[in-house]
């Protein structure tokens, strides 16, 4: 019982004084760091001064949506072609919505011309 105390109360402290620097480097970190970004955000609302309806255009919906659609095109590239294999492994549905063979695919375009 005393070793599993000692083994406990050890992990904990060394736990806690882990947290504590971690911390402390982080608040030393974005101390120094605040500042710039205050700055890059007051010179941002600076130039869109009058017009805050084109920052929340941009902001809001234009920058989320090219995430988006950047992510998720690489993931329809990947079902496609099922390249790269590093990625397609990892598909939870395997077997099911494979890709289809490129001639079936070139078949089904020259008949749709």
């Amino acid at each position: 019982m005393r070793r599993t105390a000692f083994i406990l109360g050890s992990g904990l402290l060394l736990l806690v004084a882990f947290w504590n620097s971690v911390t402390w480097h982080l608040q030393r970190f974005w101390g120094a760091s605040g500042y710039f970004w205050q700055a890059q955000w007051e010179r941002l609302l600076s130039t869109f001064e009058g017009k805050e309806w084109i920052l929340y255009i941009i902001g809001a919906t234009q920058v989320p949506s090219l995430l988006f659609w950047s992510f998720n095109g690489l993931l329809l590239v990947v079902d496609t072609t099922g390249k790269p294999n590093f990625i397609s492994r990892y598909r939870i549905q395997v077997g099911k919505n494979e890709p289809a063979h490129q001639t079936w695919l070139h078949h089904v375009q020259l008949n749709r011309k």
